[in-house]
Parts: C-alpha cells; sequence; structure tokens
C-alpha cells in the first residue's frame, strides 16, 4: 500500500451569471471572476436598457440628457459603448454582446420579463452577480440562484447608495470612498453586507477612474469572499438605513467642475490598459 494520502476532490465551482451594463466596469469585474477558481462563469446578461425598460434608445438618450445634461450623458458613453471598443483592444477582454465559446448572452431591456426569467432559469446558476447593472432584479429572479443574489456596489454602504455614488462622493466631498458586496433584495442597495473595503483616490481622480478601481477591488472582494458564501454565509445586516441620490441633475455637473472635479479625464483613456491592475491609485 503507498503511505501517500489520495487528496481530496475539489469541490465542484459554482455556476454565476454575471448582470451588467458592460464597458469598463463590467469588464473588470468579469475579468477577475473569470479567473477565480471557484467560480464558473455560466452566462451574461448584458442590459440594453437607456434609462426605462420601454424607452428605445434614441429616446432613452434623449431623456438621460434631459435630466443630466449633454456631459454627464457623454461620460455614460464612454464608460460604455467607447470602453467596450478600448476593452477589445488593449487586451482587457470587453464584456460579450453575443454567445459564443460556450458562454450564453443575453441581451435585454428588462431582465424581470418572460424571456429574462427563462433565460436566467435555463442556467441554473447557484449565484448571480450584478455588476454595473442598472436594472432592478426583482423577487422572482432573485429567489432563481441557489445561493442568492450579489451585487457590486461602489460605496460603502449604508450610505451612498443610488446610481452614481462616486459622483456624489467627488461633489459633497463625503462620504468617503469604498466599495461593498452585498446580497441583494427587493429592496435596492438594502441587502446583506459580505465584504466592504475603503480606498483612497488622488484629489484630481474623475469619476471614470475612481469608480473603474471601485469596481475592481470589489470583484477581488467578491473572488475572495465565494469560499465563505459556498459555507452558507450570510453576511452581516447593514448599520442604518442611509441616502438615496438619483442621476445626477445638469446643475450638480456644473457644480462639480467648478469645484476642479471632472467626469472623465484624456488621461483616463491614454493609460486606459491601466485600469485592470491592482494597486494603482487614480
Amino acid at each position: 500500500m503507498s503511505g501517500a494520502a489520495a487528496k481530496p476532490p475539489k469541490p465542484p465551482r459554482l455556476r454565476a451569471v454575471l448582470c451588467t451594463c458592460g464597458g469598463l466596469y463590467g469588464a473588470l469585474v468579469l475579468r477577475r471572476l473569470r479567473a477565480c477558481e471557484r467560480l464558473e462563469i455560466c452566462a451574461v446578461i448584458r442590459s440594453s436598457r437607456v434609462l426605462e425598460p420601454g424607452f428605445g434608445f434614441f429616446r432613452g438618450a434623449r431623456e438621460q440628457i434631459r435630466r443630466s445634461g449633454l456631459r454627464y450623458a457623454l461620460y455614460l458613453w464612454c464608460a460604455t459603448t467607447l470602453a467596450d471598443w478600448l476593452c477589445g483592444v488593449t487586451g482587457i477582454g470587453a464584456v460579450p454582446t453575443r454567445s459564443g465559446a460556450g458562454l450564453p448572452v443575453h441581451i435585454t431591456r428588462n431582465l424581470n420579463d418572460a424571456d429574462g426569467l427563462k433565460f436566467l432559469a435555463a442556467c441554473a446558476p447557484d449565484l448571480l452577480v450584478s455588476a454595473y447593472f442598472n436594472q432592478r432584479v426583482h423577487a422572482a429572479a432573485l429567489a432563481l440562484p441557489k445561493l442568492g443574489c450579489l451585487n457590486i456596489h461602489p460605496a460603502l454602504l449604508p450610505e451612498a447608495k443610488g446610481v452614481d455614488p462616486v459622483f456624489q462622493s467627488l461633489l459633497h466631498g463625503a462620504p468617503p470612498f469604498g466599495v461593498t458586496a452585498h446580497f441583494m433584495t427587493p429592496e435596492l442597495d438594502a441587502g446583506r453586507i459580505v465584504a466592504q473595503r475603503p480606498i483612497e483616490a488622488g484629489a484630481r481622480s474623475s469619476v471614470f477612474a475612481i469608480t473603474a478601481r471601485l469596481f475592481r477591488e470589489g470583484a477581488e472582494l467578491l473572488a475572495t469572499a465565494i469560499e465563505s458564501i459556498a459555507g452558507g454565509a450570510t453576511g452581516s445586516p447593514q448599520s442604518g438605513i442611509g441616502s438615496y441620490q438619483s442621476w445626477p441633475t445638469p446643475s450638480e455637473v456644473r457644480s462639480l467642475r467648478a469645484r476642479g472635479g471632472a467626469l472623465l479625464h484624456l488621461a483616463d483613456l491614454v493609460r486606459f490598459k491601466s485600469f485592470e491592475a491592482r494597486g494603482i491609485n487614480p
């Protein structure tokens, strides 16, 4: 008989569906989670929504400009459409827009409709991961993954809930920057916290650069926590109600600029490839 003990078999990988709008933020999360040995990204649900599910692209873009101004709408275009192209040419790897190489992709304005629920159920996921996803996930979809649904939120919950907490923190000088991985509930940004991490950002950093770093760090947090989630960890309740901010207004965008802040620097696009590297303080 051999004296060498047999190695225990590796536990099966958890099947995860990533929900995202794509762009740099979604690409950074997808890249890190694909490298996690405990996870198998079995599908991507990519949002094609612009504000409301009933809006087409042009109506949605017009409404976005009305709500937040042209500068902010252009920033969103750079963070998604332009960033998709840059992710492809720089080697970061764009979030796919069609199925291929064994990775099903579902593009939808509404994950919660019959087609979205059918697609998600067919994936038989253990987890759903939401990162830079502009759709609320309703109870029927939340109930499908076996171990629950997780969100990467680019702020330290319970403070700074809402659609762009980095913008609000730069505008108001508070709360501090950070990222939270938390379980999702029907109420936005209210679920139990799996992990949090504060970060420091350079005084002249843009919304784009800080948000990219936060999603990169959030993916790292989530990958590190996967083993405990697989073991049944449910996180800790949030310590308060916090605050919620909707889309920035044109006047807020002007105020940010007057304070010396920026949505996006040209240098952010020039050094685009650097956003995948950890340890860089934008």
